[in-house]
């Protein structure tokens, strides 16, 4: 069964709403690539879709995608030819290893572009699965005897390493892995949720009270679907 919970800190942000027990980390493909004098750092902060990663030629900024274009594991030319301002050119590989080298030269010690590259790459995996461990290994549940689901447009360019760094044998690749969140978003039902607490003497008049709450919020959630549209 799911584990759910009731109030759920996000990002700062305390969020009081039924959801499953999840734990969110900064590592996606877009998640930027820094370094601040003396560590180098995988997010926070995203370049998200637009401009998105340096390789998608909008001018932004080195992601991990980049540093995957950087280690060989993207391959520009078998990408359709969709990027740039125009969105009919090919990932830019010229500019990902500019943006490398001058980190490189940046941090100093003659270490190489694609070592940079393959540094941040290792943080990113580091970052996954220790998020996974603080709702796994942390919560006494032993992830070598369970299966790694992986999903996201980047997911599968981690998912072997993330694994690997869990001691889990088995990764799920499912065919709509890129597009998984909006896939389970289309399938999953349409609830809407409500909760009140009353402060009332166990009595008649509660039980009383408690239906008219009952009622009142059964109402609201049906407004709240019905305001949807949803057929």
């Amino acid at each position: 069964s799911y584990e759910r919970a009731f109030e759920t800190l996000v990002a700062g942000v305390r969020m009081r709403a039924p959801m499953m027990r999840i734990h969110t980390v900064a590592a996606g493909g877009g998640s930027v690539l820094s370094f601040d004098g003396t560590r180098m750092r995988v997010g926070p902060r995203s370049a998200g879709a637009d401009p998105g990663p340096a390789c998608y030629r909008r001018g932004g900024p080195l992601t991990v995608t980049d540093a995957n274009v950087m280690t060989g594991k993207l391959l520009p030319d078998l990408f359709p030819h969709l990027f740039g301002p125009g969105g009919n050119a090919p990932p830019d590989e010229a500019v990902v290893r500019q943006g490398f080298a001058a980190l490189a030269s940046e941090i100093g010690g003659g270490i190489e572009a694609v070592e940079v590259a393959d540094g941040f790459l290792r943080i990113a995996v580091e970052n996954m699965a220790q998020a996974i461990k603080k709702i796994s290994v942390q919560r006494g549940y032993d992830v070598s005897d369970y299966a790694l689901a992986c999903f996201g447009g980047a997911g599968g360019q981690h998912a072997c390493l993330v694994a690997d760094a869990l001691g889990m044998k088995r990764v799920i690749l499912h065919p709509l892995a890129g597009v998984l969140s909006a896939y389970g978003m289309g399938l999953a039902d349409i609830r809407a949720h409500r909760e009140q607490s009353l402060n009332l003497p166990l009595s008649g008049d509660a039980v009383a009270a408690l239906d008219q709450t009952i009622d009142k919020l059964a109402a609201a959630a049906r407004e709240e679907v019905a305001a949807q549209d949803i057929a």
